[in-house]
Formats: C-alpha cells, sequence, structure tokens
C-alpha cells in the first residue's frame, strides 16, 4: 500500500462510489461520466494494492477495505481544502489593495466614475471606500488607514505636514426640492420665499453659519426649521414626502434631478463652490496602483 501515489481527486471519487452507493449515482455527483469514475477507482484500488467495491445489481458495495479507507479520506480532503482556504486568503491579503476616502458628493459623482474606469484596466486590484466628512476621513488617511482622500473641505484645513493635496476642480452645492414644490412656480426665488419652507442640511457642517449669514445680509430671518441629518438617502425620502429645501453638494442627488424627480434651484446667494483636493501621505512613496489610480482621477476631474 502507497499513499504516496494516492491523487486526491481519486479520494473525492472513491467517496462518491461510497456514499451514493453506486458508479452511476458517483458520475452524477461529481459531473463525470461513469467510465471515468471506474477507471478513477481502479486506479486507486492498484495504488492502495487492495479492492474497495464489488460491484454488482445492487450497485457498489464497499469492501471492509473501503470502510477503514474512508475517516481517512475524510480527513485527508478535509486538510487539503484547509489548506486551500488557508493559500487564499493569504494570496488575498497579499493581493493589491487601495483605501479610498471622499465625502458623499465626490463619492457619488467623481470618485464612483474613476473607480470604474480603473477596474475596467485593473480588475485585480481590490477597492475599500469610506464615505464621511472631511476632517474625519483626513484624520484616518494621516494615520495610516487610507490611502487616499478626495474631499472639498468647507473651510480650508488646517496644514498637516503628514498630508499633501492636489486640486481637481471645483466642487458646488445645489439647492434642491421636489418637482412640483411651490416654489418651483415662481419665475425668482427670493430668499423670503426660501425662509418660508423647512430646511435639510449635513448635520456637521458649516452650512448653517453660512445660510444665516446670508439671510442677515439682506436683513432677513432663517429658516424657521431645520433638519440636520447627514444621510443622503434621508434628505432624498424627506424632499420626495414633503415641502423641504435641501443644501447639498450637488452630486448626492444629481440622478434624482436628471430624472425629474427633484428640481435645482437657482438661488444664487447661497450656492458656493468649493475647491475639491486629492489627499495623500506626504512621508509614503505611492504604491503602483495608487499612482495608477491617481492618473485616472485627475484625468476624470478635468473633464
Amino acid at each position: 500500500m502507497n499513499f504516496s501515489h494516492v491523487d486526491p481527486a481519486r479520494l473525492r471519487q472513491f467517496l462518491a462510489v461510497l456514499e451514493g452507493g453506486s458508479y452511476a449515482q458517483a458520475a452524477q455527483r461529481t459531473g463525470l461520466s461513469q467510465p471515468a469514475i471506474s477507471k478513477g477507482i481502479q486506479a486507486l484500488e492498484r495504488a492502495l494494492g487492495v479492492t474497495l467495491f464489488e460491484r454488482g445489481r445492487a450497485g457498489a458495495r464497499p469492501t471492509p477495505h473501503a470502510e477503514r479507507l474512508a475517516p481517512h479520506a475524510r480527513a485527508i480532503l478535509s486538510e487539503f481544502a484547509l489548506a486551500q482556504a488557508e493559500l487564499d486568503a493569504f494570496d488575498r491579503a497579499q493581493a493589491p489593495h487601495l483605501a479610498l476616502g471622499a465625502s458623499p458628493s465626490l463619492a457619488q459623482g467623481l470618485l464612483a466614475r474613476t473607480i470604474a474606469r480603473f477596474r475596467r484596466r485593473w480588475p485585480q486590484v481590490a477597492i475599500s471606500v469610506e464615505v464621511g466628512l472631511s476632517e474625519s476621513l483626513l484624520d484616518t488617511l494621516a494615520e495610516g488607514t487610507l490611502d487616499l482622500v478626495v474631499s472639498a473641505p468647507e473651510t480650508a484645513p488646517q496644514p498637516d505636514p503628514r498630508l499633501t493635496a492636489r486640486p481637481l476642480g471645483q466642487e458646488s452645492d445645489a439647492l434642491v426640492v421636489r418637482a412640483g414644490h411651490p416654489l418651483t412656480r415662481l419665475v425668482h426665488v427670493g430668499l423670503a420665499d426660501l425662509a418660508a419652507y423647512p430646511w435639510i442640511i449635513p448635520r456637521r457642517s458649516a452650512r448653517l453659519d453660512m445660510i444665516h449669514a446670508v439671510f442677515a445680509r439682506a436683513q432677513l430671518a432663517p429658516p424657521g426649521y431645520t433638519l440636520r441629518a447627514e444621510s443622503s438617502d434621508l434628505a432624498r425620502g424627506l424632499l420626495r414626502a414633503d415641502d423641504f429645501v435641501c443644501l447639498i453638494g450637488a452630486e448626492v442627488l444629481a440622478h434624482d434631478i436628471a430624472a425629474g424627480a427633484l428640481v435645482r434651484l437657482g438661488a444664487s446667494a447661497l450656492v458656493t463652490q468649493r475647491q475639491a483636493l486629492a489627499f495623500t501621505r506626504r512621508s509614503v512613496a505611492a504604491s503602483m496602483p495608487l499612482r495608477n489610480f491617481t492618473k485616472l482621477l485627475a484625468e476624470e476631474a478635468r473633464r
């Protein structure tokens, strides 16, 4: 008996016959032909020097040798499966990976388009994305958890010697209401008109201060009801359900606007533009995947 010449595939065929009760059942279980199963069992019997099955009208009857081999065959195949799983996990851990961060509007627009282009050219590179606010994302980047952050901070970020920033263009806000909102029937929408309706703005942002400042300069009271929330899904639902006004990054609700479900108002005093930036760590040499991604990001921004 020589186990060194035993092919694990033969052990799988052996167990298929043992558990199926016949060569025909084994063929169905494995997707092989009956002659292939028969040849496999014969090869295993020659390697082991024993008879494993006695074929008859009732199927394939296991011999005592087969019954003794069965638990060892299962253990061997289990170890093979475990080894393969560990090797696969190791390969995945060693595979190229990009950890990206982005503000909500840039994630849905610029970053999404860049990822789509990148994936078509380098599908082997795994990508993870964290969407959030600029301040927390830049802290995470500086700590080394992220490779790149795409953001348009509302206020100029404090200089961080650990980071470098490259301009990508301008990011703008949009003032959005539902289709059929009373404001859409006005030829000109003034600040006094806007103040009469409830507002949605991001919870952790400087937009509320900016809104109050704009209304104060016009000697008007600011909107009486302001709901502050980070969720774009909540903003989308509220806009569709009620006469809310939402000041948000233009790309966040771009698909709803294009579909006609939401309408963009042209209140220029409230719609600001900010510099969109790509942040990376200064002290770390960029990997080839990161260099490739950054190049596509700049190309997509120029579009």
